[in-house]
């Protein structure tokens, strides 16, 4: 047979291709390029094996799967006669259907699932095997069908009972009937079932089940090939309203997100979040912290993005932040709010379930529905409004395999409102921009109250914020949230080696009024009292400056669980740690200053801080285009070496010799395997496999290399 002659497959198809349409088919099927191909033998083994179909139906969109089940189902047709198929039954719908069916076919011809041969197309045959048993529903074609008049007669003949069972089977074509190859006339049948068996309406498949003809089940469709009318788009988003009002509403939801996030980092800190035996945090705990970070149950999305982005982690001592948190807070407003978007794609747990476990047990589907609904609504204008049955649809559209529950999409769109890419319920503009100009500039001015609080009318920078976090409490969420000074707050900075002129020059640098008096007098309180009792470290010495303090300090039951003893008028001895006699100290009300063993202050160590695994990130991807250039350069070998390699075949078979094979399985990997050949028939060789592996059938096809053993 000459090359013209040859016919159409998928080998041949492939082996035809040029730079652009290879380019193009391993873009719509990744899984031909990863991992890299040798040459396009391998491509060709790859791209017909069950995992690799199956891989490209599943990204079908509704309308290119509706074509190609289309094709599956009634067989080699022309474009037009295609068209004219899906079209049939349906009113006539507005715009260029022909034009849109084009151009679905054209995609299934560059994913190579369709094939092309003097002007038919056709369905390779493996991918038949993963559509439904019946494509569209359809028997297959009668050996002797009836014609359109003589099934009208029948139909009128067998009676509206037996309509109504034939109406049962016009979309599933097969049921279960006992005794199905019964022997029935029209003059015995006693039920709708047997009349419609007289009259060659169902016909017996085996004993017990029955089949719609083709031919008959056409005309009860309304000669619709498909249940519901494909449409070549999705749902149509509606037009979008107020887009700056929406976007300014999102930018400052997105404010609140990243000082929440900074709430729950400093409320992990000073909290000790206790680890559950299952890994998550205990629930109490959580709850203290989410108290200061957001309302109701958007802190379990704060909770839960911190987790996901590595911001917080466990270790023994329970639940702290970690250096990723640390250098997030020193981030940008813009990339501080970014790390957010991407830490919530990888929260594991299920969208509406989330809580304190932090974990679930499907992560990968959990991720995979926030990123469904991240992309699609990327695909809406910013300012259009979101409802989630919308949503879902346009998902059900785009991915007609995947069962969408309604709830479970709103669920996402909720996250999503908390984190600002959809506000006052449209989109916003922050779903996927890369940059945002209208982020606030960053102040280092505050509100000095004299309640003793602390208002900050903006963002803070990041040193700025790291001193106040230090210097007050929190009492409220939000980017001008109030923090509150108190002794303990005081006396934390002071810990930290503070002094109380360092405080003191930090109000009047960073207000924007002045001091008010009732702060000077708290802050005046705590730096008198701090510092009269010191801890030196010996197991731990005490000096203390007030004869009457020492008194107390030995009556009081710490200097039993301390080991104290009087080492001179005001110098006492503790067998504990110093850490745990200034613990211990602070208990008893009084502020106790730590010393090293030179008897110099210093400041609190720096914060623990959690161990936490870097962020994977996915594979790299391989260039279609350089790799389409690259197999073209190297198309000789493999496709012009079959002959040689069935040589190499035949003459093992004759010798009886082990031979090295590399063959392409299923899912698309390559492997090694010593065999020994037994037959070449058929183009498929039959061999053992050595080490215990048995006998197997390989086609020819996949085998990408061969050498003697």
């Amino acid at each position: 047979m000459s090359a013209v002659d040859e016919p159409t497959t998928l080998a041949s198809t492939i082996r035809g291709l040029d730079a652009q349409r290879l380019s193009r088919l391993l873009t719509l099927r990744p899984d031909l390029a990863n991992p890299t191909p040798r040459d396009l033998a391998e491509v060709s083994s790859r791209a017909g094996t069950h995992a690799s179909i199956n891989a490209a139906i599943s990204s079908l969109d509704r309308w290119r799967l509706s074509l190609l089940t289309a094709l599956a189902a009634l067989g080699d047709l022309t474009l037009a006669e295609l068209t004219d198929a899906i079209c049939q039954g349906w009113p006539p719908k507005p715009g260029t259907i022909r034009a849109d069916v084009a151009d679905g076919v054209s995609d299934l011809l560059d994913m190579v699932l369709v094939l092309e041969d003097s002007g038919h197309l056709h369905v390779i045959q493996v991918v038949t095997t993963h559509l439904s048993g019946y494509p569209a529903g359809l028997a297959p074609v009668s050996v002797m069908p009836m014609g359109s008049e003589e099934v009208a007669e029948r139909l009128a003949a067998a009676g509206p009972k037996a309509h109504a069972v034939l109406e049962r089977l016009v979309w599933s074509p097969t049921g279960h009937l006992p005794n199905a190859r019964r022997t029935v006339t029209p003059e015995t049948a006693t039920t709708p079932v047997e009349m419609a068996l007289a009259h060659r309406l169902l016909r017996p498949l085996d004993d017990d089940t029955v089949i719609l003809p083709r031919e008959v089940a056409l005309p009860l469709r309304g000669n619709r090939l498909l249940a519901e009318q494909p449409s070549p788009t999705p749902p149509a988003w509606p037009e979008p309203r107020q887009t700056a009002l929406v976007n300014r509403a999102g930018l400052g939801t997105a404010l609140e997100a990243v000082s929440a996030m900074s709430a729950l980092l400093e409320g992990v800190e000073r909290h000790d979040c206790a680890l559950l035996a299952s890994g998550g945090m205990a629930k109490r705990d959580a709850r203290t912290v989410l108290s200061r970070v957001a309302p109701g149950d958007d802190g379990w999305v704060h909770l839960a993005v911190a987790a996901a982005g590595g911001f917080i982690g466990a270790d023994g001592r329970g639940w702290l932040p970690t250096s990723l948190a640390d250098r997030w807070r020193t981030d940008s407003l813009w990339g501080q709010w970014v790390s957010l978007r991407d830490a919530w794609r990888r929260i594991p747990q299920f969208p509406g379930s989330l809580d304190n476990t932090l974990d679930a047990s499907s992560p990968a589907t959990a991720r995979a529905w926030r990123r469904l609904v991240h992309e699609e609504l990327s695909t809406a204008e910013p300012g259009t409004p979101v409802k989630a049955g919308l949503v879902a649809d346009r998902i059900r559209w785009r991915q007609p395999g995947t069962t969408v529950d309604d709830s479970l999409v709103e669920a996402v769109l909720d996250e999503c409102r908390v984190l600002g890419m959809i506000a006052l319920g449209a989109r916003t503009d922050l779903v996927d921009s890369l940059t945002c100009a209208d982020m606030p500039e960053r102040t280092d001015e505050v509100i000095l109250q004299s309640d003793l609080t602390a208002i900050a009318p903006g963002p803070l920078t990041p040193d700025t914020a790291t001193d106040l976090a230090l210097l007050a409490d929190r009492e409220s969420t939000g980017i001008a949230g109030v923090r509150r000074f108190t002794r303990t707050s005081l006396r934390r900075a002071l810990d930290a080696g503070w002094t109380g002129d360092r405080v003191r020059q930090w109000w009047t640098d960073h207000s924007l009024s002045d001091v008010p008096q009732g702060l000077l007098v708290l802050l005046d309180d705590v730096v008198r009292d701090h510092g009269r009792v010191s801890v030196a470290a010996a197991g731990a010495l005490l000096e203390i400056d007030d004869p009457a303090a020492v008194e107390a300090i030995l009556r009081s039951s710490l200097a039993t669980d301390l080991g104290l003893r009087r080492v001179g008028p005001q110098v006492l001895v503790a067998q504990a740690e110093p850490d745990q006699v200034l613990a211990g100290l602070r208990q008893l009300g009084m502020s106790p200053v730590a010393r090293d063993s030179h008897g110099d202050v210093f400041s609190a160590p720096p914060p623990p801080r959690a161990k936490v695994d870097a962020l994977t990130s996915s594979a790299p991807q391989a260039d279609p285009e350089g790799l389409a250039a690259a197999l073209l350069n190297n198309k000789g070998r493999g496709f012009s070496d079959r002959r040689q390699l069935l040589a190499q075949l035949h003459q093992a078979q004759q010798e009886g010799a082990w031979m090295r094979i590399e063959r392409v399985i299923d899912d698309g990997t390559a492997v090694r395997q010593t065999v020994r050949i037994m037959a070449v028939a058929a183009g498929a060789v039959r061999c053992v496999i050595r080490g215990g592996g048995g006998a197997a059938v390989v086609p020819v096809s996949r085998i990408t290399a061969c050498q003697p053993a």
